[in-house]
This record gives C-alpha cells, sequence and structure tokens, in this order.
C-alpha cells in the first residue's frame, strides 16, 4: 500500500508538472498573442488615417477635375462661336463680289517689286488686279519718295 501511494504522489506530481508547464506555455501565448493584436490595432489605425488621408486627397482632386473639365466645356463653347463667326466672315466677303480674283490667294511680292521699280496705283490696278485701296498701300508703303 505504500507503494501505491508513493506511485500516486509521482504520477500526480507529473501530472502538476506538466499541467504547470501548459499554463506556463498558454501565458506566453497569450502574451504574444496581445503584442501581436495590439500591432495590427496599430496597424489598421495608420491604414485608417491613411485611407481617410487619401479619400480628401481625391476630393480635391475630383473638384479640380470638375472646374478645369467646366472650363473645358466653356473654351469648346468660345471656339464653337469663334468658328461660326469665321464662316460667317468667309460666306460675307466669299459673297461680296470679289470676283474671280481671290484675294487670299494673291502674292504681292511681284506687285511689291513693281512698285520699287516705279509702277502706278493705276498699272498695280490693271495688270494685277488689285482694288485701288490696295494698290494705293502698296505704293505707300513700298514706292520711293515720288509715288507717295
Amino acid at each position: 500500500m505504500n507503494n501505491f501511494l508513493i506511485m500516486a504522489l509521482i504520477v500526480g506530481s507529473a501530472v502538476i508538472a506538466i499541467i504547470l508547464l501548459l499554463l506556463f506555455w498558454l501565458f506566453r501565448a497569450q502574451a504574444k498573442l496581445k503584442r501581436d493584436y495590439q500591432t495590427l490595432r496599430d496597424s489598421i489605425h495608420v491604414n485608417g488615417n491613411d485611407i481617410a488621408g487619401l479619400c480628401a486627397a481625391a476630393l480635391g482632386v475630383d473638384s479640380r477635375i470638375a472646374a478645369v473639365d467646366k472650363r473645358i466645356s466653356i473654351t469648346d463653347g468660345l471656339i464653337d462661336d469663334l468658328a461660326a463667326k469665321i464662316s460667317e466672315m468667309e460666306e460675307h466677303y466669299g459673297q461680296a463680289g470679289m470676283g474671280s480674283h481671290d484675294q487670299a490667294d494673291h502674292s504681292y511680292s511681284v506687285d511689291i517689286n513693281r512698285v520699287r521699280s516705279g509702277a502706278s496705283i493705276d498699272e498695280l490696278m490693271h495688270d494685277s488686279g488689285l482694288s485701288h485701296d490696295e494698290a494705293a498701300l502698296l505704293v505707300r508703303l513700298h514706292g520711293g519718295r515720288g509715288n507717295r
């Protein structure tokens, strides 16, 4: 019976030692989990702040894009208005009876050389098909003292 009691004490001591070791291991695991949890919580907090900052920046960029889009729309409208005015001007001057002579394509270099050689307003009008005002301007700008 004495043997039985000693065996029971040894087994009981071994069980208590194992339980204590397991308890110690559980406390260490719980401490590690606490540290990991705190690290994750801090990371989530930092990420939340970063996301809030990114959202604020995105709102700022969105408002600037909206302002630029509005300016582009206004500019498109102005360009359309200018294109319409240019078309009106082309139609008006195209139908004003400029004759078969197209003023936009006229090269004045030959006429300027003729004025420098002494051509008169009448000669320019007759030979080059210039209007009186065009010929007078060329003579005034490029002619010598005698032609002015």
